[in-house]
């Protein structure tokens, strides 16, 4: 277990959080964005403790857009709130997985469905800008939050919001066993964007039959590759 003291501080100056308004905003986001890509990096072990103060002092910033930025990886499930170590890094486990991808195998071919009926060809072509930028991207972190933006912006194409909302939270509490997955075998990302370029492709081709199958072989690769990363336990 590391500190989050032991992670290389950024040279990077944030701007002045205390003028309040978008600015504010901008420093949470930035603050959030480095967080989520330590954690998938594996920069920041699951179960490491993590305190506002010395991540504010590490970023250059006030502690407010820290426990803002804290409170957004909570919500997406990557930090989890202790009453009494405080706010550490999310530990994955074998059965949490097993249960997120169960939902997802149900929720995410019925909405990759309705996907290819709704998106427009501005929208495949955005899709097809992300893929493009995903295959240029070889650290693990800074991939996976790219995909789960690939993967949200095809849910949103859906035009079925409450079922993109559902599917935007597992895939929030799945990014920690991709990134796994990419990290342990870095094949996977080749794998993996070879699967986005078909998806994107399916839609292109309005072949609801052919993106069911590829979002059904791209869950079921990550699962199987997740789980083998993990422990027995859990």
């Amino acid at each position: 277990m590391t500190s989050d003291s032991s992670v290389r501080a950024s040279s990077t100056v944030e701007p002045n959080d205390e003028l309040g308004g978008p600015l504010r905003r901008t420093t949470q986001s930035r603050v959030a964005d480095r967080l989520r890509v330590e954690v998938l990096s594996g920069a920041l072990l699951p179960g490491t403790r993590l305190l506002q103060t010395n991540v504010a002092q590490r970023m250059n910033t006030s502690t407010t857009p820290v426990r803002e930025a804290m409170r957004e990886l909570a919500v997406e499930g990557l930090l989890d709130v202790d009453p009494h170590r405080g706010v550490i890094v999310h530990e994955p486990s074998r059965s949490e997985l097993w249960e997120v991808y169960e939902i997802r195998m149900i929720l995410e071919p019925a909405c990759i469905a309705r996907t290819v009926d709704n998106i427009t060809d501005g929208e495949t072509r955005q899709a097809a800008l992300f893929t493009e930028q995903m295959e240029g991207e070889h650290d693990p972190g800074a991939w996976t939050v790219h995909n789960n933006r690939f993967h949200a912006y095809l849910a949103e194409a859906s035009r079925s919001p409450l079922l993109a909302s559902f599917l935007m939270n597992l895939r929030n509490r799945s990014s920690q066993y991709v990134a796994a997955s990419m990290r342990e075998s870095p094949h996977r990302m080749q794998e993996a964007n070879r699967e986005h370029a078909a998806l994107v492709q399916a839609c292109i081709d309005r072949d609801v039959e052919s993106a069911v199958a590829v979002t059904r072989r791209h869950l079921s690769s990550t699962v199987d590759h997740g789980s083998s990363h993990l422990g027995t336990g859990g």
